[in-house]
């Protein structure tokens, strides 16, 4: 990442009072929210993982099937 972007990013983080890591997973949590639910083979895959109960994956796994109503 650009040194000018990498700052800006902080600052917002700042501003936001997150973290980079807690924005950045936001962020593409939301990205791969948005693959699973459009992307047949990146659903499949997902769904077929066994996770952690309790991890981020788990929790994002059981809140998407259902969304999915699966």
């Amino acid at each position: 990442m650009a040194p000018e972007c990498h700052s800006l990013l902080k600052m917002v983080c700042a501003l936001k009072g997150v973290t980079v890591s807690e924005y950045v997973y936001k962020v593409i949590a939301e990205d791969f929210r948005e693959l699973v639910k459009t992307d047949n083979q990146v659903q499949q895959m997902f769904f077929n993982g066994k996770y952690p109960v309790g991890s981020k994956a788990y929790v994002l796994q059981e809140q998407i099937r259902k969304e999915l109503n699966l």
